[in-house]
């Protein structure tokens, strides 16, 4: 039963890792034709492994590692420490996670932290979520965000803006009417 479970999320942070990447795609404006475009040379690995990382790399499929950096990962993400320009999919670390840029994923740090700077999707932390713009939920010791939409659930949760709702011991929307609240915080206006 257990392997099933792990196998069905692995599945659906896969899909939906490409989901969230098809549209962000969609979301660009296309380009003008006479604009330079910068291109890097990448290579896509499908299953690497790694003590240290190469940021070079996009990882599509699996990626095992202690602590690695990659430039775009879509699929899961397995290490003690996991860097990523942008990720879609899983990331489990044992200590930290850490999206430069957007991340469509379900983000699990065991024993430690996880940070994004665009979210869409869940974070999962022992100690510490943080993002600037979340879309989805943190759950944690402490989470933080600049612009939450969605959900908090930890002991101290603090935003500058929301739409959603944050259930903790401190709460603290920093742009609500009532900006601070203990045990369920909400705005739910723009």
């Amino acid at each position: 039963m257990k392997k099933l479970t792990v196998a069905l999320i692995a599945c659906f942070s896969m899909v939906a890792g490409v989901f969230a990447a098809e549209q962000q795609g969609a979301e660009q404006a296309p380009e003008a034709a006479d604009t330079f475009q910068r291109t890097e040379t990448r290579t896509i690995e499908p299953v690497p492994f790694a003590i240290g990382g190469e940021e070079t790399i996009d990882v599509i499929g699996l990626r095992l590692s202690a602590w690695n950096t990659c430039h775009d990962l879509t699929g899961v993400d397995l290490a003690i420490g996991g860097e990523a320009q942008n990720a879609y999919g899983l990331q489990l670390a044992l200590l930290r996670n850490k999206v430069r840029d957007r991340a469509g994923a379900l983000q699990i740090a065991l024993f430690g932290v996880n940070e994004a700077f665009h979210l869409d999707g869940v974070q999962l932390a022992l100690l510490w979520n943080d993002t600037s713009v979340m879309r989805g939920a943190q759950i944690g010791l402490l989470n933080t965000s600049h612009d939450m939409r969605g959900l908090q659930i930890g002991l101290i949760n603090t935003t500058n803006t929301s739409y959603g709702y944050q259930i903790g011991l401190i709460n603290v929307i920093k742009g609500s009417t009532v900006p601070f609240f203990p045990i369920i915080n909400f705005q739910l206006e723009d």
